[in-house]
């Protein structure tokens, strides 16, 4: 199993983050990887998630968790390993802790790690909150 985590706290409102991440079609603006994204209905356990990477085609990933302004787990399956993006938040009285989650699990997560690269995994955690306080920021 390999895994990225970040933790930050941001000056924004809960509800604010959480329109980032339900919103589909804005997930390019928080996640510079991806170039766009499918989804047939509403956001919930189950739904799937065509995404379009700029490099790497098209993952379909499955919503496996979801609990509004608090969490969000979707998963992709690869020969032998899952990977996941948990987002996590914590809403305080003027700042929102949130947690960004990357993994890779499985008999071939090493391999499927190392394949989508470790370090650029670590980069990305730490960029998606990045964002997530600049977008919510020019609110």
């Amino acid at each position: 199993m390999f895994e990225a985590v970040h933790t930050e706290r941001i000056s924004a409102d809960a509800d604010a983050i959480w329109e980032l991440w339900a919103d589909t079609h804005r997930w390019p603006d928080w996640n510079e990887q991806v170039e766009g994204v499918e989804l047939d209905g509403e956001l919930r356990v189950g739904a799937e998630v065509s995404v379009k990477f700029k490099r790497g085609g098209k993952v379909k990933f499955e919503v496996t968790e979801l609990e509004p302004l608090r969490l969000f787990v979707d998963e992709a399956k690869f020969p032998g390993a899952r990977l996941g993006h948990e987002h996590r938040m914590k809403p305080g009285k003027s700042s929102v802790e949130v947690t960004h989650r990357l993994y890779v699990e499985g008999p071939m997560s090493g391999f499927w790690s190392l394949m989508l690269s470790r370090k650029r995994m670590r980069e990305l955690v730490v960029s998606f909150t990045k964002r997530e306080r600049e977008l919510t920021l020019s609110r």
